[in-house]
C-alpha cells in the first residue's frame, strides 16, 4: 500500500463511526463496497453541497447509504439492489443500526424502478453497481438530478488496469476495463456535464450538471 494512503486510512481509522464494523465483514465475505478514502470524500462532498436527497445505484449490504445518512438526519437516500441476499443484509443493517426511517431500498433491476424514483429531485446520484452499465445508470437517472447536482461514479480506475491494460491477461477482465475506458471518455464529453477524475483508491468520478 503506498505510504501516503496508508497514513491518511490510518487518520481516518480516528473517526469512530459504528458503521466500519461492516468493513470487515465486507472483507471476509468479499462484497464489493466503496473504499474507505473514497468513501470520506463522498462524505465531504455531501456535506460541502447540503445533500438531502441521495440516490445510489447499488446498495449491497448497506454500508454507503448508511454512511451517507449517518452525517445529518435531514438526509435521505434512496438505494437500489437486485441481489437477494444483498437486500437481505442491507435490511438487517438499517434496522440494527437505526437508518430505517432514512434509507428507502428498492428491490430489483435499477431499470426497473424509474417509476419509484422520479417522485423526486437529487442533490447527488452515486453509482457503484455493475461496471459495464455505468453509461445507461447515468443516462436513465440523471433526469432526477437537480441543475447543479452530482453525480459521483466509483471505480473508474477499475483496479489500476484502466491505465495499464496490457498487464490484463484475463479476456472477460480485458472487456470490462475496455468498457470502463469507454465509459470514462463518454463522461468527458458530456457537454451538459463538468467532471473530474480522482486518482483515489479504485477512482472516483465526480460530475456537476450543468445550471
Amino acid at each position: 500500500m503506498e505510504a501516503n494512503q496508508k497514513y491518511l486510512l490510518e487518520i481516518h481509522k480516528k473517526i469512530n463511526n459504528n458503521i466500519e464494523e461492516l468493513r470487515s465483514y465486507a472483507e471476509e465475505n468479499a462484497v464489493p463496497i466503496v473504499d474507505r478514502l473514497s468513501l470520506e470524500m463522498i462524505k465531504q462532498l455531501i456535506r460541502i453541497h447540503k445533500a438531502t436527497n441521495i440516490l445510489e445505484i447499488g446498495t449491497a449490504i448497506g454500508y454507503s447509504s448508511m454512511h451517507f445518512a449517518s452525517i445529518s438526519p435531514t438526509i435521505n437516500v434512496t438505494t437500489i439492489e437486485r441481489d437477494d441476499n444483498m437486500i437481505n443484509q442491507a435490511k438487517l443493517n438499517f434496522k440494527n443500526y437505526g437508518y430505517n426511517n432514512q434509507i428507502t431500498l428498492l428491490e430489483g433491476d435499477a431499470f426497473e424502478q424509474l417509476e419509484k424514483v422520479n417522485n423526486k429531485t437529487y442533490d447527488i446520484i452515486f453509482i457503484d453497481a455493475a461496471k459495464a452499465q455505468s453509461k445507461k445508470f447515468f443516462e436513465y437517472f440523471t433526469p432526477f438530478l437537480r441543475k447543479g447536482g452530482l453525480v459521483i461514479t466509483d471505480n473508474v480506475l477499475y483496479h489500476g488496469f484502466v491505465s495499464d491494460i496490457d498487464i490484463v491477461r484475463s479476456r472477460n477482465v480485458k472487456q470490462m476495463v475496455k468498457k470502463v475506458q469507454k465509459f470514462n471518455t463518454w463522461l468527458i464529453d458530456q457537454e451538459n456535464y463538468q467532471t473530474n477524475f480522482l486518482n483515489m483508491d479504485d477512482g472516483l468520478a465526480i460530475s456537476i450538471k450543468g445550471e
